[in-house]
């Protein structure tokens, strides 16, 4: 039966790593206030775990939705630790643009459409200008200008790939 793994309903399935995703994070946050000295480590904690649950979600149901979602918060949540540890705190909306990226090309290769390959490059693009403009390497108006041109290069692909 396609509703079923190894004789277990998927739904269960769900639920129980809900509950279990919740109990971690509990025990995580409980710890984050106790032992760990990372600001906001509750709520990266909270965008690992529930990403993971929406990633588990989307793998038994195939909703790419779930996985675009669930990959954008776990990445988010990793990506800040990654930050976070290395000093480089300053830039992390860089890594929060790179999550996108790295959740459009996820999904344009599990659920097999193109046009997320399409946004994952786009924003690529634009996050290694914001990145540029961040070590003032370029200017306001360059930047804006790539992002401009950026942006009709998407619109021009999706009425051509539509």
């Amino acid at each position: 039966m396609k509703g079923k793994i190894l004789t277990i309903k998927k739904t269960t399935i769900s639920k129980l790593s809900f509950i279990i995703n919740s109990v971690i994070y509990l025990v995580v946050t409980l710890l984050s206030f106790l032992i760990f000295d990372i600001d906001n480590f509750w709520f990266f904690s909270f965008l690992i775990i529930l990403g993971f649950h929406l990633i588990i979600k989307s793998l038994f149901f195939h909703l790419d939705s779930y996985c675009y979602f669930g990959t954008t918060l776990f990445i988010a949540g990793l990506l800040y630790l990654y930050s976070y540890f290395l000093k480089i705190i300053n830039f992390y909306y860089i890594f929060v643009i790179i999550s996108f990226s790295i959740s459009s090309f996820i999904c344009g290769y599990i659920f097999e459409q193109y046009f997320h390959y399409i946004i994952s490059f786009s924003i690529f693009f634009i996050d290694i200008f914001c990145f540029l403009y961040a070590l003032n390497l370029i200017s306001i108006w360059i930047f804006l200008a790539i992002l401009v041109l950026n942006m009709l290069i998407l619109i021009g692909s999706y009425f051509l790939y539509k």
